[in-house]
């Protein structure tokens, strides 16, 4: 009796595909520029591999709209840290770009919280704070009224007595010396000037991190003067410090980290001093 010979069964059309994608020689690396932004990474290496947003999302299955928002490197268009770094992760590797460089540059240029970077610390239920009881705020608020009326009262007393002394005395010299001492003094303006392309942060008194990004060459920031604000930079001599306009030398030495000083402490260089610093 004649059996049927058995036949190779014919690979599927997704088979062939991926069997011809995994045979098919893997294209060089892009040529980027290492002083480049993130963003601008992403889309120089998708025009060298001659790809539209659209080819790539539908290559990696990521939304058009996410890897727009990833090339123009704004967060607040990605639905959060995890998916955000996982669509960077795939679109590095479809583009053959070091997925670990670019993350860790990303972040740095978004100021995204970083893995490694030191973790609040938690409240414990021991560590709660007390309820205060229902009067307390009452009784702040009184105080505080009663403390602004009696600056008020001691405020327009002062005036009224200084009113007088004016009247009274006729040399100009001693008008001019008290309304000099009652001028309010100027308020206190730092800036810092990039001389070159470098990295900076910037932290509030209670370690709030409002700049943490690279700088580039001619860019000023204007932190707040308020006390308790400190400056951090992998190059001191990357940067120049300026207050009300006058110069107040380097942020450190050239070529070394800078870590936490104060912005209390700077202060403008005399003639001399800014003259050695040039030198």
């Amino acid at each position: 009796m004649l059996q049927p010979v058995p036949t190779d069964p014919q690979p599927a059309g997704d088979q062939v595909d991926a069997r011809a994608q995994r045979q098919a020689p893997k294209p060089p690396p892009p040529a980027l520029d290492q002083a480049w932004r993130a963003g601008r990474k992403l889309s120089e290496a998708r025009r060298q591999r001659g790809w539209t947003l659209d080819e790539v999302a539908d290559r990696i299955r990521v939304r058009k709209e996410f890897l727009e928002a990833l090339e123009e490197m704004n967060v607040k268009l990605l639905p959060g840290k995890a998916y955000a770094l996982a669509f960077l992760r795939s679109y590095a590797r479809e583009l053959g770009i070091e997925e670990k460089a670019i993350v860790d540059q990303f972040q740095d240029e978004c100021a995204l919280t970083r893995d490694d970077a030191p973790k609040p610390a938690i409240r414990t239920p021991s560590s709660r704070p007390k309820q205060r009881p229902p009067w307390a705020a009452a009784a702040v608020l009184v105080l505080i009224a009663a403390g602004f009326v009696g600056w008020r009262a001691l405020e327009s007393q002062l005036r009224a007595e200084s009113e007088q002394q004016v009247a009274v005395t006729a040399d100009p010299g001693s008008v001019g010396s008290t309304q000099a001492s009652t001028a309010p003094a100027p308020q206190r303006v730092v800036e810092i000037r990039a001389l070159s392309d470098a990295w900076l942060e910037a932290r509030g008194p209670d370690g709030t991190v409002f700049l943490s990004r690279n700088l580039r060459a001619g860019d000023v920031y204007r932190p707040d003067p308020s006390p308790g604000w400190t400056l951090h930079a992998r190059d001191g001599g990357a940067f120049e410090l300026y207050v009300n306009g006058a110069t107040a030398g380097l942020l450190g030495t050239a070529g070394m980290p800078v870590l936490g000083r104060s912005i209390d402490e700077i202060q403008p260089l005399t003639q001399a001093q800014a003259g050695n610093s040039r030198s």
